[in-house]
């Protein structure tokens, strides 16, 4: 008898103890994909975010953050000759928010970061010099339907200011809404980066060509013609400098005579865009509750 009332009181013990483990757990931040449907509604939330091999995950609620590679912004000097359209890039926000939890966040801009690991503040979207960041207008804003980035909304007018990325509608963003998501389906919203370069503009020539001619009747006859010609510059970093180059050849003839002769010419040199830096792009979550009374905030709460 003493025997079945140990083992009686044990379950029941054990029992508590996982029911307290379950309770825990769920009341967390997920710091995995997956997130495990809680047995009370306590607000168990995952967030994170993902582009071309790369993702990351927020463990407790700290911002997450992206980074636009500079290969990618360099790739704007492909937009030589006659193009206009900006090069897309794309990345993604994802998360859940399970029983009364939801999420929103917001997107800021980060540094940009060189290779050998010097960075520099993008202060109010403005990109250093010597950069085709700097040299470039990047537009960041969420997609539309179907995940489409061909509709590019206007940038905003900053008084004057040279700025060079533009987020547009990135604060205050709703990925779900506080007990919206019972079976803890992960949400995904797309977002864009718009990169267009403006450095030097192209230009469109007119010529005109006119002719007069007699006929055999004395009359005199007129007739002119137009037509354009597009000069497109090459893309590029502004130059380092002009560098001269001058060759010359002396020669002594069967006669017994010399020849001398020289050549000259220069060379533009440009920094090499391989040198570009990666632009870092912050998103914070922030969870929100369906009480009103709690305030939104880094962390879910029961």
């Amino acid at each position: 008898m003493r025997l079945r009332t140990t083992l009686s009181l044990t379950a029941a013990i054990a029992g508590v103890m996982a029911f307290g483990v379950v309770s825990t757990a769920n009341a967390l931040w997920t710091a995995n994909d997956a997130v495990v449907v809680p047995e009370l509604r306590t607000g168990a939330v995952t967030f994170g975010a993902a582009a071309e091999s790369q993702r990351v995950l927020s463990a407790a609620g700290e911002p997450v953050e992206i980074t636009l590679p500079g290969t990618e912004i360099a790739t704007v000097l492909d937009q030589g000759g006659l193009r206009t359209e900006p090069v897309i890039w794309r990345f993604q926000v994802t998360g859940a928010a399970l029983g009364i939890a939801g999420l929103d966040y917001d997107i800021t801009l980060g540094d940009q970061v060189w290779h050998d690991g010097r960075s520099a503040e993008l202060a109010g979207g403005v990109a250093q010099d010597g950069t085709l960041l700097a040299d470039s207008t990047v537009r960041i804003y969420p997609a539309g339907l179907g995940d489409d980035c061909s509709v590019i909304p206007d940038a905003p007018v900053d008084g004057g200011a040279a700025v060079d990325v533009h987020l547009l509608d990135a604060s205050d963003r709703t990925l779900q809404a506080p007990a919206a998501n019972p079976t803890g389906t992960e949400v995904t919203q797309t977002w864009c980066v718009a990169m267009l370069w403006n450095h030097r503009a192209d230009g469109v020539y007119v010529s005109e060509a006119s002719a007069r001619g007699i006929a055999v009747d004395g009359s005199e006859n007129r007739d002119f013609d137009t037509w354009d010609a597009a000069v497109a510059f090459p893309a590029s970093l502004n130059a380092i400098g002009v560098y001269d180059h001058t060759a010359w050849a002396e020669g002594t003839g069967d006669d017994g005579t010399q020849s001398r002769d020289d050549s000259s010419w220069s060379g533009s040199v440009h920094p090499d865009p391989a040198g570009e830096p990666d632009l870092v792009i912050r998103i914070d979550p922030r969870v929100t509750n369906a009480n009103p009374a709690v305030a939104p905030g880094d962390h879910a709460t029961r």
